[in-house]
């Protein structure tokens, strides 16, 4: 009896503490906008297992992405730009609180919060799979965490799993019933979306004041 009871606590635990699945994060495969791209190719996406070193080897080979997938994709803490700051700085994102994003447009990422890991979303065509894009790249995503917000507040967090590459993507159209977005992506890779709205005044403050501070520490240094 007390096996079956220690079975039903441990299949328990798992069901609580296991991460989000794909669908609970983007219910619908996204959709490709674009006529660039070959005949029968279409996206796929799934979540990023941090937690198996295998695994994350095979997804990428570059060291610095693997720290951020870590650090972004732990479910048991609450990353924020402050934390990555220092791993961003490697992938020349050199100061957080003046960044330019795809469309030109200086931001603050400080002012916004991670609402989803990092997930997977790559062109399959037949059995092939591939980051790479004819050009730029319009899709339609429904992201779950997108839901009755503004396209203003919100920016997706892009990288190559192959070069290191960091971009940041505005968002073109937004429906926020059903959280659908509509986005231009330079290449495709580990996306993560950023909401401005979701962080308050304090957490803008302590994280700019953070920032400030490490990069005082620094050039004195």
């Amino acid at each position: 009896m007390l096996g079956v009871i220690a079975a039903m606590v441990v299949s328990m635990s798992a069901t609580v503490f296991a991460g989000p699945s794909i669908g609970q994060i983007i219910p619908e495969e996204p959709q490709i906008v674009s006529t660039n791209v070959p005949e029968g190719a279409k996206l796929v996406v799934s979540t990023i297992d941090v937690t198996d070193e295998k695994t994350l080897d095979n997804y990428t080979s570059n060291e610095t992405v693997k720290t951020l997938l870590k650090t972004v994709n732990d479910e048991e803490t609450k990353p924020t730009i402050e934390t990555v700051k220092e791993v961003l700085k490697e992938m020349n994102v050199e100061d957080v609180t003046n960044v330019e994003t795809k469309s030109g447009e200086k931001v603050d990422l400080t002012e916004y919060k991670f609402t989803t890991p990092f997930i997977d979303i790559a062109e399959q065509i037949g059995d092939q799979i591939t980051y790479k894009t004819n050009g730029d790249l319009e899709v339609k995503v429904k992201i779950d965490a997108a839901k009755e917000k503004k396209a203003e507040d919100l920016l997706l967090m892009l990288v190559d799993p192959e070069t290191g590459k960091v971009v940041f993507i505005t968002i073109d159209e937004i429906d926020p019933v059903t959280g659908e977005l509509k986005v231009t992506l330079p290449f495709l890779g580990a996306i993560t979306l950023l909401d401005k709205s979701a962080v308050d005044e304090n957490e803008i403050e302590t994280q700019t004041t953070d920032a400030g501070a490490a990069d005082t520490e620094t050039a004195a240094e």
